[in-house]
């Protein structure tokens, strides 16, 4: 199954125009995570089945923005990123191709197969950088393994993105998953945290589901400017809804 989602995914515009085929089904509990968020099979069912209907790389990357991570990052001559729980996401070989050291780290080896697999198409890089910011030098490496264990992609890293996987674990262990990846940040590193409110509704604010964690455990909050980054380590928080 694998070599035709290869196929299907490579074919340019064409494929990043693909419809989501969902319309005539009646169960749609493969667009849910699984349950167990450490089943290896359900995740690699999760990401296949999504390929395969259609949502791919394009759809999760759509929140996507590193235009000010990059200009901080070369501003503050930061050279490493380690994306956590990247699943099918281009967005470290974006961070690759701006001439970053770049670490995907999935719980799922189809994940990171397709991830790896995916034709990047060369204007893809627009979409997660400036244009201009392309820089020689840099690299991505893909691994299998699991967040939770601290001896895998030890660091210590300059900048760690994580993208609606901490807030998987809102209401259970979400303190085990922040404070491990925050063990491979660097002592003046950056912790992206980006968490997805698809329940929002104004006027409510959206909800953030690390900020209190954050917080708590005494990190400053950085939105990335204006000027420079503040010493020691910082969250930067962001939220999408929709």
């Amino acid at each position: 199954m694998l070599s035709k989602l290869k196929r299907l995914f490579n074919r340019g515009d064409r494929a990043r125009r693909l419809e989501p085929l969902v319309d005539d089904e009646r169960d749609l509990s493969w667009l849910d995570p699984p349950k167990d968020l450490l089943d290896v099979t359900g995740w690699d069912r999760y990401w296949l089945e999504h390929v395969r209907h259609g949502l791919g790389p394009p759809l999760f990357d759509m929140f996507c923005d590193d235009r000010g991570l990059v200009t901080v990052m070369n501003d503050e001559g930061m050279t490493s990123v380690l994306c956590v729980g990247s699943g099918i996401s281009q967005e470290p070989k974006a961070l690759a191709e701006a001439g970053f050291k770049v670490v995907a780290l999935d719980l799922s080896p189809q994940a990171i197969e397709i991830a790896r697999g995916f034709q990047f198409p060369a204007e893809g890089f627009k979409f997660f950088c400036e244009p201009g910011s392309r820089r020689p030098g840099g690299r991505v490496d893909f691994v299998v393994g699991n967040c939770l264990d601290s001896t895998v992609c030890p660091g210590l890293f300059d900048v760690i993105i994580e993208r609606r996987t901490a807030q998987l674990f809102f209401g259970r262990d979400i303190g085990s998953v922040l404070g491990s990846l925050a063990q491979r940040l660097g002592q003046d590193g950056i912790f992206v945290s980006h968490c997805h409110d698809a329940a929002w509704k104004p006027p409510a604010s959206p909800r953030h589901f690390t900020k209190s964690w954050f917080r708590e455990n005494g990190w400053t909050i950085w939105s990335g400017g204006p000027g420079r980054k503040p010493p020691g380590r910082v969250a930067w928080l962001s939220t999408s809804t929709g």
